[in-house]
């Protein structure tokens, strides 16, 4: 009969997730390393590993265990959750988190069963978090509703959860996930009765088989990371430890618990450690293809054996090798056929207490003719600041036979015909990275620079690719921050609190000597988060004030203020981290000094975001309360520390306002003087406020220099344009704004 499932039992669903960090796989293999039946497995189960599970009545119980059976015993006093989800075992540190909202992440005191909080996890959509693993490289959670289950990963910074893909009804019920020492993710679902496998890319599960049992709710799983074992503390028609066939979804009994358990990991114990360089692809398809490691017993055991695993063009582990030894330098080889293969292969080596370590899978390809090229990932450089070039290309290059060398080609738009190059170098892994060839001196404001990224692979075709052509514009924009110190401090973003005010008050000299010029418009503002919250604040405004004062001693209520930013915000991440404000800007004009309002309103309360701040005496001022009308609130106080704080600004693009007369057309004006040598003036005039941009072609029509690129108000407008760097000819400039267009020719003459 079909069993029936409701949301009120998911709120009883208990979970749990485990993995180890230090296996993953180069590329497929059989899932959970599971040597295949047709290879003796010496030892099926590893009795000497320890487990810590929750035991859970009204109230979870701690408790540990060797894998080989289900005695318990107990750690510390019993702890209270909404539920316990999942446990994860990482790096000698117990995880736990809880399937119910505010989903709590805790580690766990294996001596004492003491938990203590983390971080709360954000982001979770279908109701429950279910369970939560570790690949190797990544924190990843499951969340389910019973009628849909989804994966997504875990920022164990932010806590924050980001779903991939869309929601699965196929795996409606995920009720625990967990990580294959290759890194295959895998789930329990208790609406079907099946164990599933998900894609990581795309979020897609699919079916491994039926489990053989009603899976029925309160489990957890885990891979016992030193031979691939798969435990599940499930629950049929009692408490039980099972191990699953991640081939077929099958399990089978090993013992019955005591009660029910909602969360399981597995500490493997220490067997022989393994050393291996993994085998490069090759063109060698003749063989053979000698596998070396390290094999080092632990504890006063002996080294018993070492085996190589393998298979050719098959994803089950079908042949066997004895290895040999010179003390602990063990060797064996894998035998070619001659023909182009995909081989895989793990090592094994067993101790003489019989413990036991199984090391892989890894993947590699045997082909004589390599037709792949080499591929490029690259993120695009955005507008440059001068005052930071030359700035470095970074990229991603992969091949399946290396790169043998990777450089970049580049040009800017006012001298096409003069083409440099520079290599990139491996910096790390598949990073490769490099600054331009070039002087600061040899770039203008306005520049464009285009480039394009080239690879060659290290195959004996030496295949060559490239990506697309990139550009970016050499912009005057400097970034001034101001305070250094590391000094925790709650303002601006006080969301343990409902409503906050920060006002911070900063002087001309400092932002002169933090590098921020006269004229400029303020763009974004920016904090070095060190805890982050996740909470959104409404009515969040960033407002500004030139001032005359040099300390706080209350809200500043009088002068005008200058709203950057009004809306909705919530702190991202970690690290440095900015607000963008909204055009028009704020102007500041290099003498007055700066006064800084940052205000929000909620209706709820959370945690704090903290911030980095440096110790200056009277320079900030503020308050936090609940249900109160945060802009405007009274009070406060002086706070000690300042949050340091980055201003990125960028000029006024050399425009000057002229006259105060509003036009009542758009129009562009014959540049002045006409032939000139180097420098002319151009005018131009806005009848309502928009988005201009204003730029200079050559007599090819290639664009050659930006003047202007922003959102300006209505009025009349005259912006210099210097030719300095430009050989003489004719050249073209052209105003765009809301739809009106004009070009108009120019002569230079040197």
């Amino acid at each position: 009969m079909r069993k029936i499932y409701s949301l009120v039992l998911i709120a009883l669903l208990m979970s749990a997730s485990f993995s180890f960090a230090q296996m993953t796989s180069l590329g497929r293999a059989p899932e959970g390393n599971r040597l295949p039946p047709s290879i003796s497995n010496d030892n099926p189960l590893n009795a000497a590993n320890r487990g810590f599970v929750y035991l859970s009545t009204t109230t979870h119980q701690l408790a540990s265990q060797f894998m080989g059976n289900t005695t318990l015993t107990n750690i510390g006093a019993a702890q209270t959750y909404g539920f316990p989800a999942a446990f994860v075992y990482k790096d000698g540190i117990l995880y736990c988190v809880d399937q119910l909202t505010p989903f709590g992440l805790y580690t766990i005191d294996t001596t004492t069963g003491t938990k203590t909080l983390v971080v709360n996890v954000t982001g979770v959509t279908l109701t429950n978090l279910t369970g939560f693993t570790y690949d190797g490289a990544q924190w990843w959670g499951v969340q389910s509703n019973i009628t849909s289950s989804q994966i997504g990963t875990i920022n164990f910074t932010t806590g924050v959860f980001t779903p991939v893909g869309t929601p699965s009804t196929a795996c409606a019920g995920a009720i625990m996930l967990n990580a294959a020492p290759n890194g295959t993710l895998f789930s329990v679902d208790i609406v079907g009765d099946q164990l599933f496998k998900w894609n990581k890319a795309t979020g897609v599960a699919t079916s491994v088989g039926a489990l053989g049992i009603n899976a029925n709710y309160g489990q957890d799983g885990h891979f016992d990371m030193s031979d691939g074992m798969y435990y599940w503390a499930s629950y049929s028609t009692g408490p039980e430890l099972r191990v699953i066939d991640t081939t077929s979804g099958s399990s089978t009994v090993i013992g019955a618990y005591s009660g029910q358990m909602s969360a399981l990991a597995v500490a493997a114990s220490s067997g022989p450690g393994i050393v291996h360089t993994p085998l490069p692809n090759t063109q060698n398809v003749a063989g053979p293809y000698v596998v070396n490691a390290t094999i080092t017993p632990s504890g006063s055991a002996t080294i018993s054996s070492g085996k190589v695993y393998w298979s050719r063009n098959n994803v089950v582990l079908t042949d066997s090798i004895t290895m040999t030894n010179t003390g602990s330098s063990y060797s064996g080889s894998i035998p070619g056929n001659g023909t182009s293969a995909t081989y895989r292969y793990s090592i094994r080596a067993i101790q003489s207490d019989g413990k036991f370590t199984l090391k892989g899978p890894y993947t590699f390809t045997a082909t004589s003719t390599d037709t792949t090229k080499p591929v490029i990932t690259h993120t695009a450089i955005g507008p440059t600041p001068k005052t930071t070039w030359p700035v470095a290309v970074t990229a991603t290059v992969t091949d399946a036979f290396g790169i043998d060398s990777a450089w970049v080609r580049w040009y800017k738009t006012s001298a096409p015909g003069t083409v440099k190059q520079f290599k990139i170098l491996n910096t790390s892994g598949n990073t490769y990275s490099a600054l331009f060839n070039s002087l600061n001196a040899d770039v203008n404001v306005g520049d464009v620079i285009n480039y394009r990224i080239i690879a060659q692979d290290g195959s004996a075709q030496h295949n060559r690719d490239s990506s697309a052509l990139y550009n970016f514009t050499i912009i005057a924009q400097v970034t001034a921050c101001i305070g250094t110190g590391t000094t925790s401090s709650n303002y601006p973003f006080t969301t343990f609190w409902m409503d906050g005010r920060t006002q911070m008050l900063f002087t001309a000299a400092e932002l002169i000597a933090a590098g921020g010029a006269a004229n400029y418009n303020i763009q974004r503002v920016g904090f070095n988060v060190l805890t982050r919250d996740g909470a959104a604040m409404n009515g969040f405004n960033v407002k500004f004030q030139a001032t005359t004062q040099t300390s706080l001693t209350g809200f500043v209520t009088t002068g005008t203020w200058f709203t950057g930013f009004s809306g909705t915000y919530t702190v991202p991440a970690t690290g440095l981290q900015y607000i963008d404000m909204t055009s028009p800007y704020f102007v500041w004009n290099g003498t007055s000094n700066l006064l800084v309002e940052i205000c929000y309103d909620n209706s709820a309360y959370t945690a704090y975001s903290t911030v980095a701040s440096t110790a200056a005496t009277g320079m900030t001022w503020g308050y936090y309360t609940d249900n109160s009308t945060g802009c405007t609130m009274t009070g406060g106080s002086a706070q000690a520390p300042r949050p340091n704080t980055c201003f990125v600004m960028s000029p006024v693009s050399g425009i000057t306002p002229v006259g105060n007369v509003l036009p009542k057309e758009y129009s562009l004006s014959q540049n002045y003087p006409n032939p000139f040598n180097p420098v002319t003036k151009i005018n131009f005039a806005l009848p309502k406020q928009g988005m201009v941009t204003l730029k200079i072609y050559d007599v090819l029509g290639r664009e050659v220099r930006t003047l202007v690129n922003e959102v300006k108000s209505a009025g009349n407008f005259s912006v210099d344009f210097n030719a300095s760097e430009f050989s003489s000819g004719v050249y073209f400039y052209k105003l765009e704004s809301n739809g009106f267009s004009d070009i108009k020719r120019m002569m230079l003459i040197k």
